[in-house]
């Protein structure tokens, strides 16, 4: 069995103790903790001060999503600017996504509760996938939780 090598982070963090190698299964796990890693990150700057440097907008010292508090999930370009951004963060900053799709879902009794898709083409060393992870943001708590595969 051919292996994907870890994520920086897990190799950092020692996660996988001793593993060389990533199974596939493992890899799409290690790839939704990063997701949410990144989801539940603030970028402090401004998008409007990194137009100038998009090296600086593409490194790690904007790492993270834009704060969303002041948007409303009920309004439709709202909705479409949360999207985007979700997406420009991923395509950034998880070099294992690409052609990456978001979307907000709208969930039956769902209050004060924002359901996001995220799609993409997990690149995985000849391995290639669709993959798909739900998030779902409680904005009392502002803590978005991924979980692999679509929401039901």
């Amino acid at each position: 069995m051919v292996g994907h090598r870890p994520g920086l982070l897990d190799r950092l963090l020692g996660s996988q103790a001793g593993a060389r190698f990533l199974s596939q299964e493992q890899l799409k796990e290690s790839v939704a903790r990063d997701l949410e890693a990144l989801l539940n990150t603030r970028s402090a700057l401004p998008q409007q001060l990194l137009q100038a440097y998009p090296e600086c907008a593409r490194s790690i010292l904007n790492f993270g999503l834009a704060d969303f508090a002041g948007l409303s999930h009920s309004n439709s370009e709202d909705r479409l600017r949360i999207c985007s951004s979700i997406r420009l963060a991923v395509e950034r900053h998880e070099p294992r996504l690409c052609n990456v799709q978001v979307t907000l879902a709208q969930r039956a009794g769902a209050v004060n509760r924002i359901d996001i898709v995220i799609v993409g083409m997990l690149r995985a060393h000849g391995a290639n996938e669709v993959v798909s992870f739900s998030a779902a943001l409680l904005p009392s708590s502002l803590h978005y939780s991924i979980k692999r595969g679509a929401i039901a």
